[in-house]
């Protein structure tokens, strides 16, 4: 994934949205809001202005995002066993 820190933080803020892993086009809507949420007044150019990503009117591939989202790994988290204080 060759993409620039811009672009990364970018597909951070999409991640922090709860949006699933597997999901790779975004409509125009969404794009714009994510941005507006993090101080960009407009969707990102590399996304809304590059014509191969357009799969329909207003909704844009980006398939990056799978891949980043693949990046991040798994999660493992663990606990301890309960400890029980009897008869003090």
């Amino acid at each position: 994934m060759n993409l620039k820190k811009n672009q990364i933080k970018f597909l951070e803020w999409i991640h922090a949205e709860g949006v699933n892993a597997g999901q790779t086009s975004f409509s125009r809507a969404f794009l714009k809001t994510v941005a507006m949420k993090n101080g960009m007044a407009w969707a990102p150019a590399w996304i809304v202005k590059n014509k191969s990503r357009n799969i329909n009117r207003g909704y844009y591939s980006i398939p990056e995002y799978a891949t980043y989202v693949a990046s991040l790994g798994t999660v493992t988290v663990t606990t301890e066993p309960a400890t029980e204080t009897v008869g003090v």
